[in-house]
């Protein structure tokens, strides 16, 4: 029976390990580590980056209403639109 090549950690070859060693150079070849797939994030830790976006753009919109500034008053808004329409756009595909 053959056994599929495996790379080696050591000399990068891909080989089929014979005795665990590989042909090519002699060192120990371990066996490939099991994938499996993570865990699912919690709900907060997924939401957490755009919390802290949009406190930062609530930081924004006081700071404008504080300096008077309608320019920065303007884009914050502009920033918290944009991220209410990216939460329901992830939270519509998932």
């Amino acid at each position: 029976m053959e056994r599929a090549p495996t790379r080696c950690g050591y000399c990068g070859r891909q080989t089929v390990t014979r005795a665990g060693r590989c042909p090519a150079c002699g060192q120990e070849k371990r066996p490939p580590k099991a994938m499996e797939p993570p865990p699912p994030p919690s709900p907060w830790r997924a939401a957490r980056s755009q919390l802290a976006a949009a406190g930062v753009t609530l930081l924004l919109i006081v700071t404008a209403l504080v300096i008077g500034s309608q320019v920065l008053l303007f884009l914050a808004i502009l920033v918290l639109c944009a991220l209410a329409v990216l939460l329901v756009v992830a939270n519509g595909m998932s």
